[in-house]
């Protein structure tokens, strides 16, 4: 029988065990003011996607709204920053497949980016074939180094390459650049995460008259960009003041 110790204590959440030991989970994060966002629909729809690739049990639509809507109701302020996790439960021993999924709901006040929004580029590449990229997963150590390189740095954030040295995205970003009347963005085929964002944001280039490439680009790619700029649920677009001009070397 297998026991679990913590600090020398017995630790007896179970439930815990499989997100805590392998980063088994999926999660979504958006913005909530004043109201569910707009496409609440794609992040639940995104979120049983990436549970049902880790082969974690679904969870209701009605379910997750409702337990959304639980937490919210318990705090006052209402423009918040959600993030929904779906953790699984289930034995330890690690190609087991999860017998039960837990939804944990964190809410705090949002708040607004009130640095520039520079980017330099990152060491860790991804291979534009691990499926992982392909989910929003709470393994989340590759994302964590990228951003605390370039914080170190004194950047906001870092491009990714993959490895055919083809920009795919930041640490918690899709990035896009505008030369002209073309929208650029990287393709999925290069290792992106579908974002919700970007996927609206291409469908208003088109209606606005752009030309939308997607394809693979590498990083002298975007110089004469008139603007370079990132996206996401959270933070919508963000405008990108600067590069590295150790990239363009």
């Amino acid at each position: 029988m297998e026991k679990f110790f913590l600090n020398g204590q017995p630790f007896n959440d179970l439930s815990l065990l499989r997100p805590l030991m392998y980063g088994e989970g999926v999660f979504e994060t958006f913005r909530y003011k004043e109201k569910l966002p707009k496409y609440i629909d794609y992040h639940y729809k995104r979120l049983i996607k990436g549970a049902s690739f880790l082969k974690i049990p679904p969870i209701t639509k009605e379910d997750y709204l409702y337990y959304i809507n639980q937490a919210v109701n318990s705090i006052e302020d209402k423009d918040l920053y959600i993030k929904t996790i779906l953790l699984s439960e289930g034995n330890s021993y690690y190609p087991l497949q999860p017998y039960k999924s837990n939804l944990l709901v964190v809410v705090k006040p949002y708040k607004a980016i009130n640095t520039p929004i520079t980017l330099t580029i990152s060491p860790y590449k991804v291979h534009s074939k691990d499926p992982l990229l392909k989910i929003k997963s709470t393994n989340y150590l590759r994302n964590i180094l990228v951003k605390r390189y370039a914080q170190e740095k004194g950047f906001f954030d870092a491009i990714i390459l993959n490895e055919d040295d083809c920009i795919t995205e930041t640490s918690s970003a899709n990035i896009f650049w505008i030369k002209g009347r073309y929208l650029y963005t990287p393709s999925l085929e290069c290792g992106v995460l579908e974002g919700i964002s970007r996927k609206k944001i291409l469908e208003e280039g088109k209606n606005q008259g752009f030309v939308v490439i997607e394809g693979e680009f590498n990083l002298k790619d975007l110089k004469g960009a008139n603007l370079i700029f990132l996206s996401n649920a959270l933070h919508g677009i963000m405008k990108v003041e600067s590069i590295d001009p150790e990239a363009f070397k």
